[in-house]
Protein backbone atom coordinates (compact mmCIF):
# COMPACT_ATOMS: atom_id res chain seq x y z
CA UNK A 1 0.00 0.00 0.00
CA UNK A 2 0.95 3.49 -0.84
CA UNK A 3 0.09 6.17 1.41
CA UNK A 4 0.92 9.51 -0.55
CA UNK A 5 0.51 9.33 -4.16
CA UNK A 6 -1.48 12.62 -4.92
CA UNK A 7 0.11 16.19 -6.09
CA UNK A 8 0.67 18.23 -3.25
CA UNK A 9 -2.58 19.83 -1.84
CA UNK A 10 -3.54 22.51 0.27
CA UNK A 11 -6.08 21.93 3.30
CA UNK A 12 -6.68 24.19 6.11
CA UNK A 13 -4.06 27.04 4.82
CA UNK A 14 -1.65 24.24 4.87
CA UNK A 15 0.42 22.07 2.09
CA UNK A 16 0.21 18.31 2.89
CA UNK A 17 2.12 15.30 0.60
CA UNK A 18 3.71 15.13 -2.82
CA UNK A 19 4.54 12.45 -4.78
CA UNK A 20 5.11 8.56 -2.79
CA UNK A 21 8.67 8.87 -1.05
CA UNK A 22 8.54 5.01 0.00
CA UNK A 23 9.68 6.79 3.36
CA UNK A 24 6.60 5.81 5.03
CA UNK A 25 6.91 4.35 8.55
CA UNK A 26 6.18 1.22 10.17
CA UNK A 27 3.80 3.32 12.63
CA UNK A 28 2.00 5.66 9.82
CA UNK A 29 1.17 2.38 7.62
CA UNK A 30 -0.41 1.08 11.35
CA UNK A 31 -2.27 3.87 11.83
CA UNK A 32 -4.03 4.20 7.98
CA UNK A 33 -4.78 -0.11 8.41
CA UNK A 34 -6.40 0.83 11.99
CA UNK A 35 -8.58 3.21 10.38
CA UNK A 36 -9.19 0.78 7.46
CA UNK A 37 -10.64 -1.75 9.73
CA UNK A 38 -12.53 0.51 11.81
CA UNK A 39 -14.33 1.82 8.79
CA UNK A 40 -14.67 -1.88 7.46
CA UNK A 41 -13.06 -1.71 4.76
CA UNK A 42 -11.64 -4.83 4.39
CA UNK A 43 -15.20 -5.97 4.21
CA UNK A 44 -14.92 -4.94 0.86
CA UNK A 45 -14.41 -7.55 -1.51
CA UNK A 46 -13.28 -7.86 -5.61
CA UNK A 47 -16.22 -10.55 -5.73
CA UNK A 48 -19.85 -9.81 -4.61
CA UNK A 49 -22.92 -12.08 -4.68
CA UNK A 50 -20.75 -14.61 -6.77
CA UNK A 51 -19.76 -11.35 -9.00
CA UNK A 52 -16.57 -10.47 -9.87
CA UNK A 53 -15.70 -6.69 -10.01
CA UNK A 54 -13.68 -4.11 -12.02
CA UNK A 55 -11.14 -2.54 -9.86
CA UNK A 56 -12.82 0.18 -10.51
CA UNK A 57 -16.30 -0.70 -8.96
CA UNK A 58 -14.61 -2.03 -5.84
CA UNK A 59 -12.21 1.06 -5.59
CA UNK A 60 -16.02 2.92 -5.87
CA UNK A 61 -17.07 0.15 -3.02
CA UNK A 62 -14.28 0.67 -0.70
CA UNK A 63 -14.61 4.28 -1.48
CA UNK A 64 -18.17 4.52 -0.14
CA UNK A 65 -17.33 2.58 3.04
CA UNK A 66 -14.87 4.66 3.96
CA UNK A 67 -17.13 7.84 3.56
CA UNK A 68 -20.09 5.95 5.06
CA UNK A 69 -17.71 5.10 8.13
CA UNK A 70 -17.09 8.89 8.92
CA UNK A 71 -12.94 7.61 8.82
CA UNK A 72 -12.26 9.57 5.84
CA UNK A 73 -10.59 12.48 7.71
CA UNK A 74 -9.02 9.51 10.45
CA UNK A 75 -7.27 7.90 6.85
CA UNK A 76 -6.60 10.93 5.07
CA UNK A 77 -4.59 12.25 7.95
CA UNK A 78 -3.00 8.79 7.82
CA UNK A 79 -1.78 9.57 4.52
CA UNK A 80 -0.76 13.31 4.60
CA UNK A 81 2.14 14.61 6.05
CA UNK A 82 2.44 18.10 6.34
CA UNK A 83 5.48 19.91 4.28
CA UNK A 84 8.72 20.30 6.20
CA UNK A 85 7.14 17.66 9.02
CA UNK A 86 8.01 14.56 9.82
CA UNK A 87 4.49 12.33 9.86
CA UNK A 88 3.72 11.58 13.63
CA UNK A 89 0.71 10.03 15.46
CA UNK A 90 -0.34 12.97 17.20
CA UNK A 91 0.37 15.18 14.53
CA UNK A 92 -2.38 12.89 12.35
CA UNK A 93 -5.08 13.06 14.94
CA UNK A 94 -4.97 16.84 15.01
CA UNK A 95 -4.67 16.93 11.13
CA UNK A 96 -7.80 14.65 11.10
CA UNK A 97 -10.07 16.72 13.64
CA UNK A 98 -9.17 19.64 11.92
CA UNK A 99 -10.35 18.05 8.38
CA UNK A 100 -13.46 16.85 9.84
CA UNK A 101 -14.11 20.62 10.47
CA UNK A 102 -13.34 22.06 6.43
CA UNK A 103 -16.42 23.23 5.51
CA UNK A 104 -14.64 24.75 2.55
CA UNK A 105 -16.11 23.76 -0.48
CA UNK A 106 -13.41 23.41 -2.80
CA UNK A 107 -11.43 21.28 -0.09
CA UNK A 108 -14.00 19.07 0.78
CA UNK A 109 -13.79 18.27 -2.99
CA UNK A 110 -9.93 17.91 -2.90
CA UNK A 111 -9.97 15.33 0.21
CA UNK A 112 -12.57 13.30 -1.59
CA UNK A 113 -9.70 13.21 -4.61
CA UNK A 114 -6.88 12.43 -2.25
CA UNK A 115 -8.95 9.76 -0.58
CA UNK A 116 -10.15 8.65 -4.29
CA UNK A 117 -6.07 8.26 -5.56
CA UNK A 118 -5.54 6.56 -2.07
CA UNK A 119 -8.17 3.79 -2.49
CA UNK A 120 -7.16 3.32 -6.89
CA UNK A 121 -3.62 2.96 -5.57
CA UNK A 122 -4.45 -0.04 -2.92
Amino acid sequence: MTLTTHKTITLDGRKFGGEATGEETADQFEYVEHHLRIALASEISDDLEGVRLTKERSAAHLLTQILLSGRSSDILAGCLTEEGRTWNRAEADANAARFSHITDAEEKITMHRAILEFVIGS
